[in-house]
């Protein structure tokens, strides 16, 4: 008997339904391998994820603006006494971080970074006879995209490896974990006429599109690595808050 050309054999069908089937379910146990992969590098690292995620545009830009200034480290989160410096507690937006900076760096840092904006408050400890930084200051900037504020922290960038005059005396070689793109540095001068050495450790990270930047100032042994990191999370503490 002659086979019609139009006869689709029957064997075939479950065939090439179980390969359709294979496919499906390889793409979805690799999306779970991907995705739990993300997840737990997340919970480990206290970061975010290594990754994008479809429509994931990081902390808000408009929660953050109107959170900022409580986002930096105030004298009710540090044990010791310490007070607002005057005139310190205050907005940076792009204009006044490209007047402080000058306009010859800030203004193509926030052209190719996406910077958008930012708050800034130091403080000085009340008591000088406390074994304590003389000196805290952290500051919060909002950016476009996670992109532009690991931008903002690689070398071409960065106010410490970019400017000569911001250039510390070491990059520290730690293994630090706030974030991403975290990054430790110090200076040391020795004031003169009173041999006290004048130590300052910054960190500075990423969580999402959010740069943080601390840094405290004191003598020798009242200041250390340890001790900015510990002020790094208490702001990361409250980033991440916001973020949720």
């Amino acid at each position: 008997m002659t086979e019609n050309a139009n006869t689709v054999d029957s064997a075939a069908v479950p065939q090439t339904n179980r390969s359709s089937l294979t496919v499906v379910v390889v793409v979805l146990l690799i999306l779970v391998l991907v995705l739990g992969g993300g997840l737990a590098y997340l919970l480990l690292s206290g970061g975010d994820l290594p990754f994008a995620l479809p429509g994931s545009q990081g902390v808000d830009q408009d929660m953050f603006i109107v959170s900022m200034d409580n986002l930096v480290l105030k004298p009710a989160d540090l044990s010791d006494p310490y007070r607002i410096v005057s005139g310190s507690h205050a907005r940076v937006d792009n204009g006044q971080f490209s007047n402080g900076f000058g306009a010859a760096y800030g203004k193509p840092f926030i052209l190719n970074t996406g910077r958008v904006d930012g708050w800034d408050l130091a403080m000085e400890r009340v008591n000088p006879d406390d074994f304590t930084p003389e000196y805290v200051r952290s500051r919060v900037e909002i950016y476009e995209e996670a992109s532009g504020a690991s931008a903002a922290l690689s070398e071409d960038w960065f106010w410490a490896y970019q400017l000569e005059d911001r250039r510390p005396d070491a990059f520290l070689d730690t293994n630090c974990s706030l974030g991403s793109d975290c990054l430790t540095y110090m200076y040391k001068e020795v004031k003169a006429g009173q041999g006290a050495v004048i130590e300052r450790y910054d960190v500075a990270f990423r969580y999402q599109n959010v740069l943080v930047w601390v840094f405290i100032k004191g003598q020798q042994g009242e200041v250390s690595e340890d001790l900015v990191l510990d002020y790094g999370q208490m702001v990361l503490n409250k980033v991440q808050l916001l973020g949720q």
